[in-house]
């Protein structure tokens, strides 16, 4: 079987490497001239844990192969899936890549015999399937389950266990419009999963609504629990991680997405939030719990601003380091991230900013350029820093000693995480601000 993987981002490659690792032939298409060659050289364009060493002996094995273009291998393809970028265009989904994507296929329908099986893992709006089924029709010249095949099969996958999730996913859902395309699809999935994972099969909207409605309920949670975040710093003696244990000990609710900061990040939830709330807007129905939640998360990053603020009359002149600059910790990935937008803010009022984090400093200064100070370690951080913001979780901030805080010209932290708080109990002379708890 030989299946071609178009867009290798992070759900492209990350399927790509899985697919190979089983023995089959996978071809993977990325026109990005330059992120082409690294590909090539057996290394990703993002860091991502495993990655690299299960990309590499794949490549070594021969059973992946990088092509700038479906052209070439089309007529040896059984199975198509297509990763490229769904992104926002204001506040609703784009559909360009995809829709390109699908017109290149039709066109190769021409001039090939096979009756490929196209799977949709990109996150689409409902209703695109069909759209997308009807560009590949062309006038009815080519026949959904007679000429080729079609499933939407939304990934889930969480970046730092990409890998585990590509291998082990939690579910498979499968969304299909008739019984070829789903006996297809459901052969294919019974060598490649266990029996134990649960299996999805519904119909295109069900499916495309169902990654909508998982990342939507992510991000609920998250604003939930900073609204009570909110909440407990009003309140002496009040600790927001005492509360997300106890109410995620109750199997209804569940522990997960419960660590209250400074509000979500990322290329998932952000984004789909806002596309989901468009879908609401296109049905004339009222995204009211929705909204909320992205208002929630706007308005986290204005909890640390005020601590700034009532910390310092004057905030202007002063340096500010920052320890974090991913969304989250185990990644390099600064898209939405919230310390990106701290800083956005801070760079306004006029102060010099320290930053440090163990991947995402090339990311962030594609951004800044020269207008931060890009540290080597937390140490060189933090010291003649007059205050300094954990954003992430990051292992090695969790390490942050005495002599550390000793070189800071003001002795402030500020830990959006609680990642250090029973450490600085040890340290009386330092002035420890935790989002969510009031001592």
């Amino acid at each position: 079987m030989n299946i071609g993987v178009v867009g290798q981002g992070f759900v492209g490659l990350s399927l790509s490497v899985f697919l190979a690792s089983k023995k089959i032939q996978v071809f993977g298409v990325e026109n990005n001239e330059e992120k082409l060659s690294v590909l090539k050289n057996g290394k990703s364009t993002f860091f991502e844990p495993k990655l690299n060493n299960v990309l590499q002996k794949c490549l070594e094995q021969k059973n992946l192969k990088f092509v700038n273009s479906l052209k070439p291998i089309f007529n040896k393809l059984d199975v198509v899936y297509i990763c490229v970028p769904t992104p926002n265009k204001k506040s609703s989904i784009n559909l360009t890549y995809i829709k390109n994507v699908i017109s290149e296929i039709q066109k190769l329908l021409n001039h090939t015999t096979k009756k490929p099986l196209i799977v949709i893992k990109s996150t689409i709006s409902p209703g695109t399937s069909k759209l997308l089924v009807n560009i590949l029709s062309k006038n009815y010249k080519y026949i959904l389950g007679e000429n080729f095949y079609f499933a939407v099969n939304p990934e889930f996958l969480r970046e730092g266990s990409a890998i585990n999730d590509q291998f082990n996913p939690h579910i498979l859902v499968i969304g299909t419009e008739e019984i070829k395309s789903k006996n297809k699809i459901q052969s294919i999935y019974k060598k490649l999963y266990s029996k134990q994972i649960p299996r999805i099969f519904t119909n295109f909207s069900s499916a495309e609504l169902i990654k909508y409605t998982n990342n939507a309920f992510l991000a609920t949670k998250i604003s939930f629990i900073n609204s009570i975040s909110n909440l407990c710093e009003k309140i002496p003696g009040a600790n927001v991680d005492d509360i997300a244990e106890a109410i995620g000990l109750d199997p209804r609710i569940g522990p997960y997405f419960l660590k209250a900061g400074p509000g979500f990040g990322g290329s998932c939830l952000p984004k789909d939030l806002i596309s989901f709330i468009d879908v609401y807007k296109s049905f004339d129905v009222s995204p009211t719990l929705f909204n909320s939640v992205k208002n929630v998360n706007d308005k986290q990053l204005e909890q640390i601003l005020k601590i700034l603020e009532n910390k310092f009359n004057k905030i202007s002149g002063k340096t500010i380091s920052i320890l974090g600059l991913s969304f989250k910790e185990n990644s390099d990935d600064i898209r939405e991230s919230r310390s990106i937008k701290l800083i956005q803010n801070i760079i306004k009022k006029n102060c010099a900013i320290n930053v440090f984090d163990s991947l995402a400093l090339e990311n962030t200064k594609q951004i800044f350029k020269n207008k931060l100070v890009y540290c080597t370690s937390v140490s060189e951080c933090l010291k003649n820093s007059d205050c300094v913001i954990i954003m992430n979780s990051e292992k090695i901030f969790k390490q942050i000693s005495k002599q550390n805080i000793e070189t800071m010209r003001r002795q402030l932290i500020i830990d959006s995480r609680r990642i250090i708080e029973q450490k600085i109990r040890e340290m009386p002379k330092t002035e420890y601000v935790a989002l969510g708890v009031n001592d």
